[in-house]
């Protein structure tokens, strides 16, 4: 498989530039050392070696399809969210409470960039997931954390945030999903969400959506949203989380450049049997909600990079390989003709891999391209 990023420019960035070894010196992270850093980076290669890079091709061209209101996705993203949970990438940097591994973000991040760059698809499922139990852990009662953040560390279950609707887009101040409180705190949902990455799939035995809706007589606009847990499953008298909860896929859209990830449209209580609950306090739901939005803005901008990067280097590969004309210098036709990375305008592109010369520009967005030779 082709080379997607550079390692050797990420460890410069890490250690010379950001200089994680410093992060140790502080009580919270004491039990690292930057050997063990390391070994986080060499997990999510060997993720990326295994799993991610094998199925990209083939997953990219067998879309997840909705058949008879379930969703099937393709079954490398089982092992892919299998492995994450087994090596505990899905909570890594939250607290040992929560069943974290407290490593530093910066130190996630860059795990996040080596599998993301492999297969910026599969990536959502697990960095949704992330998002959804640290929203929980943050805002949530301590049931609520016990009963759904755990498992979804664990890999067990996965969790997506529910925010656009049909009728409104981004203007969260339409929302119109209902939330009616019943007797025993619990809430009934009723409403449709649209465009809800990894919305469903058959990868996890539950998925945990965080969905924005109005209580009843709650105020207009997004002074008068709250934020509710609504799992695809929920809890039998047994506490086995085996009762449909009315959460239904009626549609299905594939984004473009993200085919395994399914973006679903999801409908809330169309049998009036949708149960949600209440996270932190009525009306502050925006506010919760924003912590996970600005998680994922990261994410994109971390996913500008990591497909940058994988794209700079199949155009790479690509110059060393194709064949056309011959140099400037050479009017000689019975020659072989030369690969156009020997051309200047496409060598000049790929200056440091091709004689070690440094490009200007900040030292951080030319590594992560790698385009910055560090020597």
């Amino acid at each position: 498989m082709a080379k997607q990023y550079s390692r050797r420019n990420l460890d410069f960035l890490l250690k010379e530039v950001i200089q994680v070894d410093q992060l140790i010196k502080y009580p919270y992270f004491q039990d690292y050392t930057p050997d063990m850093f390391d070994m986080v980076l060499d997990t999510a290669e060997e993720i990326a070696d295994k799993i991610l890079r094998p199925s990209y091709i083939d997953s990219d061209r067998k879309q997840p399809e909705l058949i008879n209101g379930k969703t099937k996705v393709h079954p490398a993203v089982k092992d892919y969210v299998k492995a994450m949970g087994d090596s505990g990438m899905i909570g890594a940097i939250f607290p040992y409470e929560d069943g974290g591994q407290q490593l530093p973000t910066v130190i996630g991040a860059a795990n996040e960039f080596i599998r993301g760059a492999a297969h910026n698809s599969f990536v959502m499922f697990t960095g949704l997931t992330t998002g959804t139990a640290h929203l929980i852990l943050s805002f949530g009662s301590e049931k609520l954390k016990e009963t759904f953040a755990s498992r979804m560390i664990t890999g067990e279950w996965s969790g997506t945030m529910c925010l656009t609707e049909p009728q409104a887009g981004s203007s969260l101040s339409d929302v119109v999903t209902t939330a009616s409180p019943q007797a025993d705190g619990s809430f009934k949902i009723k409403g449709q969400k649209v465009f809800i990455s990894a919305g469903d799939h058959d990868v996890t035995g539950n998925i945990i959506n965080l969905v924005l809706a109005r209580i009843d007589g709650a105020p207009l606009g997004t002074k008068g949203i709250s934020l509710f847990v609504v799992p695809k499953y929920r809890a039998d008298d047994q506490g086995n989380f085996s009762i449909d909860n009315d959460v239904v896929s009626t549609g299905i859209y594939h984004k473009m450049g993200q085919k395994a990830t399914p973006a679903m449209h999801l409908t809330f209580g169309d049998k009036d049997d949708s149960v949600g609950y209440l996270v932190g306090e009525p009306h502050k739901g925006l506010q919760y909600m924003f912590q996970m939005m600005n998680e994922a803005r990261l994410g994109v901008g971390m996913g500008a990079t990591y497909i940058a990067s994988s794209a700079y280097y199949a155009s790479l590969e690509y110059a060393k390989e194709r064949p056309q004309g011959r140099r400037l210098n050479n009017r000689n036709l019975e020659e072989e003709q030369t690969f156009i990375i020997n051309h200047p305008d496409v060598k000049n592109a790929f200056v440091s891999e091709s004689n070690g010369r440094r490009m200007p520009g900040t030292i951080t967005g030319m590594l992560f391209l790698g385009r910055y030779d560090p020597r």
